[in-house]
């Protein structure tokens, strides 16, 4: 429905309503209002409307019909877009807008190419909120990821968990605290893997190292950590001589990294994304060839329903240059082509949504000290606010999942049968078995020497 002021000559041209219409004659979702700046409205869906979105500007229209997320992202930094009603709820409004809009596309195929360039651009802007990027080649992914996780030591851990986890957390319910559901995220992962004193294990991708930090403390475990940012290196090799774990991280790709001799475990949380589409092949390529015979390895990834080289032009220019999310059903078909054996999957699309809602209210409520401790200004911010939020709303409504895959390289060696042992109460003890090397140096992985 349209609601024009008394006296007021609408601002949207009839082909605009007309194809609005069309696309959006049967949504059936959470009702809103789209408002623009002479005061002309549009009202979708039945009932009051929980959220309106403002278009202050004729330039803002434009550009996020003509460059979506890019560019309605940047005019809401620019504030010439806003959402009266919380920025995550609005969001996840759109995700459903956006639905509607690609089933009535299924629906009128005839029609579709010959749509006015504002419906294909409506559509563009809701579905590009899906936040897949194609990346580039190897040292496009070194500066992407730099230029994400390399923000500064002092930025993550105002909205992220007091363990710098960038990956989703594990939530026994939902209003758990995100410090416990990213103490049990490792947990469970360690658990998944089925760790055993003297097993080597690889992560791709490490972070700050707290998995290591763990596997090594409680199960004996020595490990290696790959990673493209110098100041998680320097994090990691700090804690690791400080606590005297055996871990070792190097900063490099892991296609540069020797195959032999190879892993019993390997694990990647998130790292595949930063692959991209045109580099996922030699991901998964390393992870066969770096996997010894009957290991496992974990892949956890953020997930689309679809493959599709489609880039979302906000994430790409302002958050994560090169992010690509592949599909549940690429990531099986990639491992099976490899001999790689499916041994368990489990969808964390919910607990994902958690973990960046927790990012951003933590963000939101740090915003002051961020912006006193950084320097960063309030366009920055606003970005930032702005992805955190979409991201939350892109889990929440199902436009993203997440998933984790367990993989073996053949028959698993020293896998349980059953799923029992990822519910124990407590994890094995070290104090129940040798102590573990006060301190080791890794010349080779073949062999290890207390320093």
């Amino acid at each position: 429905m349209f609601i024009v002021r008394k006296g007021e000559v609408p601002l949207l041209s009839r082909w605009v309503k007309e194809a609005t219409s069309r696309l959006l004659e049967r949504y059936d979702g959470t009702p809103f209002e789209l408002r623009l700046w002479g005061g002309e409205r549009l009202r979708l869906g039945a009932g009051a409307p929980a959220f309106a979105v403002t278009f202050r500007t004729r330039r803002a229209l434009c550009e996020a019909a003509l460059r979506g997320t890019l560019g309605l992202g940047e005019a809401y930094v620019r504030r010439e877009v806003t959402f009266d009603g919380d920025l995550e709820d609005s969001l996840a409004g759109l995700f459903q807008l956006a639905r509607s809009v690609r089933s009535v596309d299924a629906r009128l195929p005839r029609l579709a190419p010959a749509l006015p360039s504002f419906e294909r651009g409506l559509s563009g802007v809701l579905d590009a909120l899906r936040l897949g990027l194609l990346s580039g080649a190897a040292k496009r992914e070194r500066l992407a990821v730099e230029r994400h996780y390399g923000l500064g030591n002092d930025f993550y851990p105002l909205y992220l968990d007091r363990r710098l986890q960038t990956s989703c957390g594990y939530f026994r319910s939902p209003g758990e605290a995100l410090d416990d559901a990213q103490a049990h995220k490792i947990s469970v992962v360690a658990r998944k893997l089925a760790l055993r004193r003297g097993q080597r294990l690889l992560d791709l991708g490490c972070g700050w190292g707290h998995l290591m930090f763990h596997a090594a403390e409680t199960y004996g475990v020595q490990c290696l950590g790959i990673t493209l940012c110098e100041n998680q290196a320097r994090y990691i090799r700090e804690q690791a001589a400080a606590r005297r774990l055996p871990v070792e991280v190097r900063v490099m790709g892991c296609e540069d990294l020797e195959a032999d001799p190879r892993w019993d475990r390997l694990v990647s949380l998130g790292s595949m994304c930063h692959a991209g589409a045109r580099r996922i092949e030699v991901f998964y390529d390393r992870v066969k060839a770096l996997l010894a015979e009957g290991g496992v390895c974990l892949l956890e990834s953020v997930t689309r329903e679809q493959e599709s080289p489609r880039t979302d032009p906000f994430v790409q220019k302002h958050i994560f240059p090169g992010y690509w999310p592949p599909s549940v059903q690429g990531m099986a078909a990639r491992a099976a082509a490899r001999g790689l054996d499916v041994l368990d999957a489990e969808n964390l699309r919910r607990h994902s949504a958690l973990t960046a809602r927790c990012w951003r209210r933590n963000f939101l409520d740090n915003r002051e000290k961020i912006e006193r401790i950084t320097g960063f200004d309030g366009a920055f911010l606003r970005t930032w606010e702005f992805y955190l939020a979409c991201a939350a709303a892109a889990f929440r409504s199902g436009h993203l999942g997440a998933v984790q895959m367990v993989l073996s390289n053949g028959a698993p060696r020293d896998y349980p049968l059953a799923r029992e042992p990822l519910y124990a109460a407590e994890e094995p003890s070290l104090r129940d078995r040798a102590p573990i090397v006060p301190a080791v140096q890794f010349s080779a992985w073949g062999a290890a020497a207390p320093s």
